[in-house]
């Protein structure tokens, strides 16, 4: 990287977080420099073919929700998840998606708002 450098602020799940400082920990290097290489190895590798599929338990804990907070917003038709018997899963992409994102349907914000 050169020196030009801009600024970037993110919000990231505590759980990330976490690890990400723990990394950093481990690694004595820099949040920046450990950022700017998981980036770069993001960006530069090829998209993948498969999806990431995680279980209620993940994505609760991903959101840092109870489990009934996640089957709630299920239930009203506002969270990407499918059935499969009597367990759900989801995709990690479409829920940081919908976390993130406006839904391109009903074209509305979706994620968690504060009221």
């Amino acid at each position: 990287m050169g020196t030009d450098r801009a600024p970037l602020f993110v919000r990231l799940p505590a759980p990330l977080l976490t690890e990400l400082d723990a990394r950093i920990e481990s690694d004595g290097r820099t949040k920046q420099a450990v950022v700017e290489d998981l980036l770069s190895q993001q960006l530069q590798a090829p998209p993948s073919e498969t999806v990431d599929v995680v279980d209620l338990t993940t994505v609760a804990a991903l959101l840092g929700v109870s489990e009934r907070d996640v089957l709630d917003r299920i239930a009203g038709g506002d969270f990407p998840a499918r059935r499969f018997g009597a367990h759900w899963r989801f995709s990690r992409a479409a829920v940081a998606a919908w976390l993130h994102g406006t839904d391109p349907i009903d074209d509305r914000r979706t994620g968690f708002t504060t009221t």
